[in-house]
């Protein structure tokens, strides 16, 4: 599975990127709205935006309802953005956007009507990468409901929902946008802040503790942060100490539902099937040592929680989709062991949707409108229980 890119850059007339940046963060400055091309305009040729219908078009089976609230969004848009889809897959004849007939139900609402072969997931992903940060998406089969006008969220309960590859197996990949202003951004680079994030587990056993996940001092007034289902597990000498380093990984790739059997005092073993669902790590020696899971962001897998694994003890973990991310002038490296947030913190539940916006300010710190699914974490909390769920 490969690591998406997150486009840095102006998008011209066909939706075609500028420049890019490196795989899970981007940060895009201001600057680059200067064209306008970020705006309102549909950026497509007319020809595209409407057809009859017969002329060409696979016979609707129901419709795709592009939601946008954080910009208004326009049919060129989502021509736009399914032709960007079909790049990002290896079957792009599904994400044909000229088998769709197009209507605006307002300034934040597009139906496209179609066949509906394509996955929820790629579509959403193909709208950050161009913009739209926080687009939601939703397939609704059979007779589809007339436009409205109202620029409100969309009426969830529009008919059955027809299963596709996007609900039936789950998302892929997962993205926080977070926005910030010039003077923000400029405070944060002038006093050497670096953003940070750590990763949410379940797991069958206590003991175990949250580890820095990623850190970077790439960010802008719009950044980026994305990642992929991509995971290891791993053993290690190294022992669980606040604010020590876990080093000297053993690193295996894995799924859910396989296992890992430790089989040497070092660590190494191989990985064979498991119990459905989770990744399990099984010591097959008389020897502690230390394991967890990595999953892959940046395009490196690093290491996101790390637990004690006893001698023929068997430790078994669910990666949660909860990230938690902070501003802070402290300086550590990836794998440390995380107790308190070294700053006030935002912790954000990706469960329901596959990518989340919100924004920070030097004074007034996290925002995201104030819904479920995310809560500020004040500096120095524990945040264990927060990223550890132990069953």
């Amino acid at each position: 599975m490969r690591q998406k890119k997150i486009t840095n850059g102006c998008v011209d007339w066909c939706g075609n990127s500028g420049m890019r940046t490196g795989f899970a963060f981007s940060g895009k400055q201001k600057n680059c709205r200067a064209s306008g091309r970020f705006q309102n305009e549909s950026p497509c040729p007319d020809q595209y935006l409407s057809h009859q219908p017969g002329e060409g078009f696979a016979m609707a089976k129901g419709a795709y309802y592009f939601e946008c609230m954080s910009k208004n969004i326009h049919k060129g848009d989502v021509h736009n953005i399914i032709k960007k889809a079909g790049e990002n897959q290896s079957n792009p004849e599904v994400y044909d956007p000229n088998l769709y007939i197009y209507e605006e139900a307002s300034t934040k609402r597009v139906i496209a009507k179609g066949p509906g072969d394509m996955a929820i997931n790629p579509l959403e992903f193909a709208g950050s990468q161009l913009g739209f940060k926080g687009l939601s998406v939703m397939w609704v089969a059979g007779k589809v409901a007339a436009a409205t006008s109202s620029d409100g969220p969309a009426d969830r309960s529009f008919g059955p929902l027809e299963p596709t590859m996007g609900n039936l197996l789950g998302a892929t990949s997962y993205g926080v946008a977070i926005q910030m202003t010039d003077a923000t951004v400029t405070a944060l680079s002038n006093g050497n802040y670096l953003l940070y994030g750590f990763k949410g587990v379940q797991a069958n056993m206590g003991g175990g503790r949250p580890l820095v996940w990623f850190k970077s001092a790439d960010y802008g007034t719009e950044t980026d942060v994305s990642w992929e289902i991509q995971y290891q597990a791993y053993t290690s000498r190294s022992e669980i100490i606040p604010n020590g380093q876990i080093k000297g990984l053993t690193p295996y790739n894995i799924n859910l539902g396989q296992k890992l059997k430790v089989q040497t005092p070092q660590g190494s073993g191989n990985v064979v099937e498991g119990d459905p669902g989770n990744i399990s790590i099984l010591n097959l020696t008389t020897d502690q040592m230390t394991c967890g899971i990595s999953e892959v962001v940046e395009g490196t897998a690093q290491p996101l929680c790390a637990f004690p694994l006893y001698g023929n003890g068997l430790d078994a973990m669910v990666p949660i989709q909860k990230v938690l991310l902070t501003f802070s002038t402290k300086v550590v490296n990836t794998g440390t062991v995380i107790e308190q947030a070294y700053s006030q913190s935002i912790l954000i539940d990706l469960t329901s949707s596959t990518h989340r916006a919100v924004s920070f300010d030097i004074n007034k710190g996290w925002s995201w409108g104030g819904y479920s699914w995310a809560q500020k974490v004040e500096a120095d909390s524990n945040v264990v229980p927060l990223l550890i769920d132990a069953a």
